[in-house]
């Protein structure tokens, strides 16, 4: 109920308000009010309606478009990939406020009040389970229940007058529950980032710096691109979640980005040195087998060869230096596959340049095939995370990355996509596995190109398993904390390690997925697939509905589980009844004798996991990259002697700054204060396509879906 009211005039402001209308003089009122705040606003809105005050909200903005649809149009959802034409779409990664065009859009248009415009914005939504009680009216006796709720993480957007400049401002708070969000309560900040920025109609040249946030499933990053040189080798992008970024030559114009996650304040690195030994590696001893990268067509291709091109430049010139390759015990008689360019969400941040990241096509939905992109998103060690794996290859004995015999068209090879049909990545996989497939090479190593990876011992142990003919299937599995569930495959394990039960990306995890410990077992999509494995698949794969668009071959959500499904279960009803419900099939379409055929072919071979305690970290979005990088400044990553020498020149463990390079750590420092995480990378430029029909000859094509 209303307590008190009281409605008080106070001195007018002797300006104006600038929308599409004439130019009206402004009037306001104070409103002093004792009560809820939902009221309040209520009793506020109302009464400056009546008494033709206009605010923010009221405004209309240049071409009569609404607050709401200036908010919409430059906060973009961005996909890898959408071309209905060819049946591919890809999953929505986040989306992307273009702050610079926000402030462009607006500053003519913003009225001249206190009050600012300001809209809120769903930046990730998910579904949690909950405790609920209640009373029988009937004996008084409480009983309880869990419910799935729904959750919505909110961010409060506004944009408001700064003396000469503009203050856009983002803040996130923690997620609120549906039976909460009319509730009448503050939840604890998550994230704030504030950007002063001058608009370019007040600068006497155009603008020299873009700044975006982007939003990456509710976790924000804020991003500078510098583009003040007019050689491109001089532009360079800044990332933070949790720094200052300040320019220092004021006369160009303000920009002062300010990010805050939390309760996070920043620690200076420890970044210890360290003693870097120089190295005369002997001639390679053994032969290891080769890589295929498989890409889509149009998603990456020039540049993920141009990028493999620079690193055996690299390993030729003696920038980098390895030991002695000594392979593995049947080295040659494992193919690996790595997927690189664009099978789903996360290659998407971590090969892209800026270009590719902030497309704004159609809201942000891109052409096939038509964002610039390169393999550059380096961290501080100088490498790509896919150059990362490839020296743990090395390490392990399986992939030689010496001198005169890593290259292309020598020990790494293409596999091309022109299907016009994505199957995912396990479909994907499949059709390439038995395209590449060389005599002799039958067990297959799969890994994806995003994680910054250290996991030599584990991957020589896969290989050991899967060679041994005991597994179908061997995951390397990492230790995480539940929180980040979410993101991974989470398994069980048994005696021997075998995988007792695996789900996909789950958002609350069964207590059975927890150990005593608190950790959650998760696949870091390193794994090893055998022959009898891929044999059981091809058996059933040709009753997998089919049609265009994803396809139910996903290893994780579907082609995995089906293993299990077969090496775990003697009832064949219950595993044709498993099958059908993972691909989506009419249960009565899948032929018994098949089911009853590829069992045969696994025999006794289990699905293993092998545990690591290696270094190993996602880098599948930027915001992954970006605090993997911190950890490599850190010394909290273990390290080859080259890329720790290669840290210690590009990082201020004072400031915070990180950069790919120490040119382009003096680049920044010449250029702006940094206070707080930051990272510095070089912006990707196009490559020259004929890239591709140079080592045409390394690259295999599928034309046709199989």
């Amino acid at each position: 109920m209303i307590q008190k009211v009281t409605l008080s005039p106070v001195s007018v402001k002797n300006q104006a308000v600038k929308s599409n209308s004439a130019t009206t003089p402004a009037k306001s009122q104070n409103v002093s009010f004792e009560g809820s705040k939902t009221q309040a606003s209520k009793l506020a809105s109302a009464y400056q309606a009546l008494n033709g005050i206009k605010t923010a909200k009221t405004v209309n903005f240049a071409g009569g478009i609404s607050l709401n649809e200036v908010f919409d149009k430059f906060n973009m959802e961005v996909v890898t990939c959408d071309d209905p034409a060819a049946g591919i779409k890809g999953e929505m990664v986040g989306s992307r406020a273009n702050v610079s065009e926000i402030i462009e859009e607006l500053h003519d248009s913003l009225p001249k009040y206190e009050d600012a415009v300001k809209t809120n914005i769903v930046v990730s939504k998910e579904d949690r389970k909950e405790q609920y009680e209640e009373q029988f009216s009937s004996t008084g006796r409480y009983y309880k229940y869990e419910k799935t709720v729904p959750y919505e993480t909110i961010a409060r957007t506004q944009v408001k007058n700064a003396g000469e400049d503009f203050l856009y401002e983002m803040a996130v708070r923690q997620p609120k529950s549906a039976r909460k969000m009319r509730a009448d309560i503050s939840l604890p900040l998550k994230q704030n980032i504030r950007v002063l920025l001058t608009p370019d109609s007040k600068m006497p040249e155009p603008m020299k710096e873009l700044v975006y946030v982007l939003n990456t499933k509710g976790n924000l990053m804020s991003v500078v691109e510098d583009n003040s040189s007019s050689n491109p080798i001089d532009r360079f992008i800044l990332m933070t979640d949790t720094g200052k970024i300040s320019k220092k030559d004021t006369l160009e114009g303000t920009l002062v980005v300010n990010a805050r996650k939390g309760d996070n304040v920043f620690v200076p690195f420890e970044a210890p040195a360290q003693v870097v030994r120089e190295r005369h590696p002997e001639p390679s001893i053994g032969k290891g087998t080769e890589i295929v990268i498989g890409m889509e067509n149009g998603r990456f291709v020039p540049e993920i060869i141009q990028s493999i091109v620079e690193f055996e430049e690299k390993i030729n010139s003696g920038k980098i230096v390895l030991d002695t390759f000594v392979a593995a015990p049947d080295a040659d008689k494992t193919q690996i596959a790595m997927l690189a360019g664009g099978f789903g969400s996360r290659a998407e941040y971590t090969n892209a340049s800026s270009d590719g990241i902030f497309h704004g096509k159609d809201k942000g939905k891109l052409e096939h095939g038509a964002q610039s992109t390169k393999g550059v998103f380096r961290t501080p060690t100088g490498l790509t995370p896919m150059e990362t794996t490839f020296i743990t290859l090395h390490n392990a004995g399986l992939l030689d990355c010496s001198k005169g015999v890593f290259g292309v068209g020598k020990n790494v090879k293409f596999y091309l996509n022109k299907s016009g049909v994505n199957k995912g990545n396990g479909g994907f996989t499949i059709d390439m596995y038995n395209k590449m497939k060389r005599a002799g090479r039958e067990n297959l190593l799969i890994l994806p190109n995003d994680p910054i990876s250290r996991v030599t011992n584990a991957m020589v142990k896969a290989k050991e398993l899967i060679d041994s003919g005991e597994a179908a299937m061997v995951m390397i599995a990492k230790e995480v904390d539940p929180s980040l569930a979410k993101d991974f495959g989470i398994m069980k394990l048994g005696a021997n390690n075998e995988i007792l039960q695996f789900v996909e990306k789950p958002k609350n995890p069964s207590k059975d997925l927890i150990s005593q410990e608190g950790k959650c077992m998760a696949n870091t999509f390193q794994f090893a697939v055998s022959k009898e494995a891929f044999k059981a698949l091809e058996i059933l794969s040709p009753y997998f509905p089919a049609g265009k668009g994803k396809e139910p071959r996903d290893w994780s959500k579907c082609l995995t589980p089906i293993l299990m499904s077969l090496t775990q279960n003697d009832d064949l009803f219950v595993i044709r009844k498993e099958i059908a419900s993972l691909v989506n099939a009419n249960e009565g379409s899948i032929p018994m004798d098949k089911i009853m055929f590829a069992k045969k072919f696994l025999g006794d071979q289990k699905i293993l996991a092998v545990p690591t305690d290696e270094p190993w970290a996602d880098c599948g979005s930027l915001n992954q990259l970006y605090h993997t990088t911190m950890q490599i400044a850190s010394g909290d990553f273990k390290l080859e002697d080259f890329e720790r020498a290669n840290v210690l020149k590009c990082v201020n463990t004072k400031t915070g700054l990180v950069a790919t390079s120490s040119e382009l750590k003096d680049k920044v420092e010449s250029k702006y204060d940094i206070k707080g995480q930051v990272m510095a990378t070089e912006r990707a430029e196009k490559v020259d396509p004929s890239i591709v029909d140079y080592f045409a000859d390394a690259i295999t094509i599928n034309e046709k879906s199989a």
